[in-house]
């Protein structure tokens, strides 16, 4: 079975019931993070704690981690790996962990040979371009020569399009990693998971984006998809808004699933000025019936039969949600 753990519905900034974005997803193979905001190490800690005390079979082990997808710069989808790798170094990781991230051409070419310069103005390099960021990064773990090093695959994508780009290594056996240009007003990418051996599953993750994503159809991913993950920072009424920022609305979430035509919508990246979530829910089914506002720990679970169950957590406990919709 395939787990995904959804630890953040909440855009920009946390709000006191939704934190920013990070997910967690369990494979035979391995685990992967996708997106580490501010506060993911605290979050997903809890997170495996409540569930080891529950007896429904399903964990989120850290040590089981073997890759970090990012989709974006923007701190609340980045801005907790440096002190989640400080974290491992300090609990005496050994094995290899992979960190992936979008980037451009022209900003792996100008930090190669600027690094450490004002960036010029006009130059279309955004200053917390992961070609910067994770420099920095490597350099601040390198430097402290006290903590436990462990090795780390800092891998930039470059993007240049709109085509699917496949990566020349996977960090996981029987796990194919693509990335898939999106449209953020930055470098962003979303992350098609396809998990093949004995299950085959594919699982399609946004990251954040505006509607009509030229590759987010069921031809350019090369078929349809069991779950997808994606924004939907506001509702319709807010299209216009949505579009300027870069983001997308829950009825633009729905017929992403409907070009995609993926089995089950979750949606995350709330406004922080969203309440009441089941506004979005509403607004989505209108296009596609298996359309889920998530919350914070709820939990996607992809059995070997394509069945797919919603786990949400309800005085402390996770029970199955919504298991009547088709």
């Amino acid at each position: 079975m395939i787990d995904f753990h959804v630890l953040g519905t909440s855009g920009s900034r946390p709000t006191g019931t939704r934190s920013v974005s990070g997910n967690y997803l369990s494979t035979p193979s391995g685990s992967i993070v996708i997106d580490c905001g501010e506060g993911f190490q605290d979050r997903l800690v809890k997170h495996e704690l409540d569930l080891k005390k529950n007896p429904i079979g399903i964990r989120a082990r850290i040590s089981k981690i073997k890759a970090i997808l990012l989709t974006h710069s923007h701190f609340d989808h980045c801005w907790g790996v440096l002190p989640f790798l400080k974290t491992m170094q300090l609990d005496g990781r050994t094995k290899p962990l992979t960190i992936i991230g979008p980037t451009t051409k022209e900003a792996i070419d100008w930090v190669e040979d600027n690094y450490g310069k004002p960036i010029p103005l006009g130059s279309g390099i955004n200053p917390s371009d992961f070609s910067i960021l994770f420099r920095e990064w490597k350099s601040h773990l390198e430097n402290n020569s006290n903590q436990n090093k462990f090795p780390i695959e800092w891998t930039l994508i470059p993007v240049d399009g709109y085509e699917p780009i496949q990566l020349l290594s996977q960090p996981l056996p029987n796990v194919h990693l693509s990335a898939i240009p999106t449209v953020h007003g930055i470098t962003s990418v979303g992350w098609l998971i396809s998990i093949g051996g004995s299950i085959s599953k594919r699982i399609l993750i946004s990251g954040d984006t505006t509607k009509n994503v030229p590759s987010f159809n069921k031809s350019s991913l090369k078929g349809p998809l069991d779950l997808l993950i994606h924004e939907a920072t506001f509702t319709s009424e807010l299209s216009e808004k949505a579009e300027k920022h870069g983001h997308s609305t829950a009825l633009d979430a729905a017929k992403a699933a409907l070009d995609t035509n993926a089995n089950t919508l979750g949606m995350v990246h709330f406004s922080p000025r969203i309440k009441d979530i089941e506004v979005h829910e509403n607004e989505a089914r209108k296009l596609h019936l298996r359309s889920m506002a998530c919350q914070d720990g709820d939990i996607f679970r992809i059995k070997n039969d394509d069945k797919i169950i919603l786990m949400r957590k309800d005085k402390n406990s996770w029970f199955e949600h919504d298991n009547q919709r088709t």
